[in-house]
């Protein structure tokens, strides 16, 4: 009955003797190398973020500023992912080396089991059954004599078992270090691109406003540059006019006009005053707002202002006229002749006047016009011309 057991303690132990001094394969060089890989990219990729924020700090203006701080970002974003690709590397590596440990420990533990198998089988057997087998106890003996030397290997390889096993425990724990770092760089990678899209989302707005300070900024240069312009031409203007002003102030008076009797000015013995004292309003050749050009003067006399005659002559006539209050035509001979708006006047056709005289009263602002021969003429300008220049002068 003893013998299979026997014969099987004696091949379980040359077979746990090859297997303890069998090489182990090498395993996870692949695994070892794309983890290098990842870390060297995630050194360049943190050496990369580090140039970039410090180029972000020394930026001078905000502009320049902000493109270090988005470019920083998107570099940030570069090393969240190479991190993210080193640790998923590192999780990997760990657990090839956790299935390594794994396989190792199951290939030295099948033929210490058996031989322990063996030996608890033999152990079970009843003594006296084994004492009355003759054979059976030489074979406890051989048997005895083979574990006596077989055990100091078994308990080396017990404890190189028991390395093994807190070996796997730590790749395990690596492993879950791994696999936390790696969803630690998963969360900084979102919080990174949640930055630069906060970045790109700035920008947008910073750029949208600068370029309304831009274009409010040119049309403050525009009006600048117009209004520099308008102060050279005004400048040049003045400098124009001092330059002509200086020159003429040169010049002689200039000598008197000689004067015939049918010219367009009145002759020497024609007197001629305004018939009232007052601010004028227009003057000959004016445009009021109805578009009117002007005939003659036009004086801002309050009503009730006395009105005199401006020079002698013969009242041709005096009432209200087309929409006039009051009108007075006065014909002073020889072609010249004064009309008298905004006048009240008891003065009746015919009545022969004399320059000075009382005409009337205003009725509120008056106008005067001069003609010759229907032409009109500035009444201040022949005012000015006469001999007597007040109308409070005698008359002829």
């Amino acid at each position: 009955m003893m013998r299979p057991f026997t014969t099987l303690a004696l091949l379980a132990a040359p077979i746990l003797l090859a297997a303890a001094s069998a090489p182990v394969p090498p395993a996870g060089e692949s695994a070892d190398a794309a983890l290098a890989k990842a870390r060297n990219e995630a050194t360049a990729a943190a050496n990369k973020l580090k140039a970039l924020e410090t180029a972000a700090a020394k930026a001078g203006d905000e502009a320049a500023r902000l493109r270090a701080e988005q470019a920083a970002a998107a570099a940030a974003i570069d090393e969240a992912e190479a991190k993210i690709s080193e640790s998923d590397a590192s999780l990997r590596l760990a657990q090839s080396q956790v299935a390594l440990a794994e396989q190792r420990l199951a290939s030295r533990r099948a033929p210490l089991a058996a031989l322990l198998a063996g030996l608890a089988t033999m152990g079970r057997q009843p003594p006296l059954l084994a004492l009355a087998d003759h054979g059976s106890v030489d074979e406890m003996v051989r048997v005895k004599a083979l574990l006596d030397t077989t055990m100091p290997v078994i308990e080396r390889r017990s404890a190189a078992l028991k390395s093994e096993l807190a070996e796997r425990r730590r790749l395990a724990s690596g492993a879950d270090a791994a696999r936390a770092e790696l969803a630690r760089n998963r969360d900084l990678l979102t919080r990174r691109k949640q930055r630069f899209a906060e970045l790109e989302d700035k920008a947008a707005k910073r750029a949208a406003q600068l370029s309304g300070e831009a274009f409010g900024a040119g049309d403050r240069v525009l009006a600048s540059d117009e209004a520099l312009e308008t102060a050279g031409s005004d400048a040049a203007a003045r400098r124009s006019a001092r330059s002509a002003a200086a020159a003429i102030a040169m010049l002689d008076f200039a000598s008197g006009r000689p004067m015939r009797g049918d010219s367009a000015l009145p002759p020497a013995n024609f007197s001629y005053s305004l018939p009232a004292s007052g601010a004028v309003i227009d003057g000959l050749g004016s445009i009021n707002r109805a578009g009117i050009v002007s005939r003659g003067l036009r004086f801002d006399t309050a009503r009730g202002a006395a009105i005199t005659v401006p020079a002698d002559g013969k009242i041709v006539f005096a009432a209200p006229f087309r929409g006039q209050d009051g009108i007075v035509i006065i014909d002073h001979g020889k072609g010249w002749t004064s009309l008298i708006l905004g006048v009240a006047s008891d003065r009746p056709r015919g009545t022969e006047v004399r320059r000075g005289e009382p005409l009337g009263r205003a009725l509120g602002p008056i106008g005067v016009e001069l003609r010759r021969d229907g032409v009109p003429i500035s009444p201040a300008f022949i005012a000015a011309s006469s001999v007597p220049l007040s109308n409070s002068g005698n008359s002829r």
